[in-house]
């Protein structure tokens, strides 16, 4: 062989062994298979992996949920059969940082853990987590909300400190994405150019609202979320930072710290509505206050705000700082900004023929809007509950007319309300 045949095949046998060892890399461990059986009064879940690993199991409440979190995992499970004598509502699963995954799995029920325990492979088995739970009362489910079973408790870690995860299983994975400066990025504050937050709500194994199209909240917020990123970067007139850039679960209080913790000028908090009524459509732009502006809305806060309460991190020390953040004159300056904003944006959604509810401009307690110094608007683009609606969202020229809304909102801000 040619010494120049010989050095191209040895760069596409290295360039093999490289891409296949990174593939390899990054998850150790895999989830293959989730199954159920059925004994007398207990039921079994059976989680099949690839190697044995760490693990801690636990049940939350509100709704009823058993947990299994794990090392960092690869999804590779096929359909999964729900137990026909059990109330199965809902698998899930998805990443919650710091090297770790979370399995989820919503029962109808109250239940509690009897038994979890690895099982290493042997007679042709693969390595299986094993876990026995059981229907029970409220009052005992309750009490047994501080069990934690399994190893990974002893590293340090508490139930209520990790952010769970929402994700309808299954689903199609959302196309790749244009990365964007990760959560841990800071940008470079001596630039004179005002730095926007965008805010894409849920995410991860948190799907949100579910269209009437089968289409995710996560993935409609998310694409309108990058567009957005792209339009006001293209036209050199800002700084931009996205909470999230892809489809992971992010803490509504991470969310804020992340906008203050990079010196953000504004926070554009991004989701689409869900309601029972399937003909009611139009957006609408939210912002914070302490009473609710109306019955509708203080129900909106209080589900959003649930992304959290869901994930098991307690609030409650939070409403007391906001509540006290919320005498503050400059918190009260940061409110009228963010009026404004919220004007100008169901001002600019009109002028495009944007449908917006009767009363677009509403306000009300979400968590996500409370940064005491940044003038923070929350924008639901409309019910994905509406087929017609939910087909607009659906479509890359509408998110394109949203994103364009948004930025010459943006614009006249910026115009008018100028920060130092």
């Amino acid at each position: 062989m040619p010494a120049s045949g010989f050095r191209l095949f040895t760069l596409l046998l290295l360039t093999f062994w490289m891409s296949f060892f990174i593939t390899q890399s990054a998850f150790a461990l895999t989830v293959s298979s989730v199954r159920f059986g059925s004994h007398p009064e207990t039921q079994r879940l059976v989680v099949e992996l690839s190697e044995t690993a760490d693990f801690r199991a636990f049940v939350l409440m509100e709704p009823n949920r058993l947990v299994v979190d794990m090392p960092a995992f690869d999804w590779s499970v096929g359909t999964i059969q729900k137990p026909s004598n059990f109330p199965v509502q809902d698998i899930r699963f998805g990443a919650l940082g710091n090297g770790l995954s979370r399995i989820v799995i919503e029962t109808g029920t109250h239940v509690m853990i009897q038994a979890a325990f690895m099982l290493p492979k042997q007679g042709g088995q693969r390595d299986r987590l094993v876990i026995d739970f059981k229907r029970t009362t409220e009052p005992a489910m309750r009490a047994a909300l501080s069990q934690i079973h399994g190893p990974l408790q002893s590293k340090g870690l508490d139930a209520q400190e990790i952010p769970a995860i929402k994700q309808a299983k299954p689903e199609k994975k959302p196309p790749p994405q244009t990365p964007a400066p990760a959560p841990a990025a800071t940008a470079n504050k001596n630039s004179k150019k005002p730095l926007v937050i965008i805010d894409p709500g849920h995410g991860g194994p948190d799907p949100g609202a579910r269209g009437a199209n089968g289409n995710y909240e996560k993935h409609i917020v998310l694409a309108v979320g990058l567009e957005l990123k792209k339009q006001l970067e293209d036209s050199g007139q800002y700084r931009v930072l996205m909470t999230r850039s892809t489809d992971v679960f992010i803490a509504l209080g991470d969310r804020v710290r992340f906008a203050r913790r990079n010196g953000g000028d504004l926070f554009i908090s991004l989701h689409a509505d869900s309601i029972r009524d399937q003909d009611v459509t139009g957006a609408s732009v939210y912002t914070l206050s302490e009473k609710a502006s109306d019955a509708a809305t203080a129900k909106l806060a209080e589900r959003e705000n649930k992304s959290d309460l869901i994930a098991g991190i307690d609030l409650g020390d939070q409403d007391k700082d906001v509540a006290n953040i919320l005498l503050d004159l400059a918190t009260r300056d940061t409110m009228n900004q963010s009026k404004f904003l919220a004007n100008t944006v169901v001002s600019s959604m009109s002028s495009k023929g944007i449908r917006t509810l009767e009363r677009p401009h509403r306000s009300a307690g979400f968590a996500v809007l409370k940064a005491p110094d940044i003038p923070s608007i929350l924008v639901e683009m409309g019910y994905v509950t509406n087929r017609s609606e939910v087909a607009r969202l659906s479509s890359p020229e509408h998110r394109r007319k949203i994103a364009t809304t948004l930025k010459n909102s943006i614009d006249s801000y910026f115009q008018k309300v100028a920060r130092p």
